[in-house]
């Protein structure tokens, strides 16, 4: 029996855009070409469609079912500065069902470095790029969250944080990491755990 799942794709923008990691932002802000690429693993299950493969029989045609599976939803997400200038960035989300898979959805956010307030706020959908809600989502720095010094293994590493509460959840937060800043992030729906970075090379994905 052979058991294919069909249906994540929907699930895509999920909590990842209503974090909402808003804090004081500095006035310099996250440097241009940054992306960090984070696994969001939610902490209740779905359940998920799934095609269910029946062998013929004595040489009969394989059937096909249709059932459902208990799941926990897994996305990567990676957050990266596409563009910017000495007054404003933005703010490229993109999810997609693996690290490296085809995106899901694309959201960018225009930021006022000196306020931090959204300019404008996008996503791109079947019908193209179209405005939506801001989330209130900002690049974190140590220097602007208050807590403890920790270490926190992740699948990119081990990287000297700053452990701090965040609204309902706690984030660890490093310098170290390009454009979000977050290594890791623990909340009620879900745990957010960086897998790469990198200081250069964010793709505009609206531009190109």
């Amino acid at each position: 029996m052979r058991r294919t799942g069909v249906g994540l794709c929907g699930m895509a923008l999920l909590v990842l855009l209503t974090l909402g990691l808003a804090v004081e932002v500095t006035a310099q802000g996250p440097a241009v070409g940054g992306w960090a690429t984070y696994e969001w693993r939610s902490a209740t299950n779905v359940n998920v469609p799934v095609l269910v493969k029946q062998p013929g029989a004595s040489g009969a045609a394989d059937s096909w079912s249709v059932d459902r599976e208990a799941s926990q939803l897994r996305l990567f997400v990676t957050y990266s500065i596409v563009r910017g200038d000495a007054k404003r960035y933005v703010l490229q989300i993109v999810t997609r069902p693996t690290a490296d898979g085809t995106p899901l959805s694309v959201t960018q956010i225009t930021v006022d470095r000196a306020s931090g307030k959204a300019l404008k706020s996008v996503i791109r959908d079947r019908k193209g790029v179209i405005p939506t809600p801001e989330s209130g989502l900002r690049p974190l720095r140590q220097t602007n969250v208050q807590g403890v010094p920790e270490e926190v293994s992740v699948p990119a590493g081990r990287f000297a944080a700053v452990k701090a509460p965040h609204r309902n959840g706690t984030v660890w937060v490093s310098d170290q990491v390009p454009a979000l800043g977050i290594v890791k992030g623990a909340f009620p729906d879900g745990q957010l755990e960086l897998v790469k970075r990198g200081t250069a090379g964010a793709q505009d994905l609206l531009r190109s």
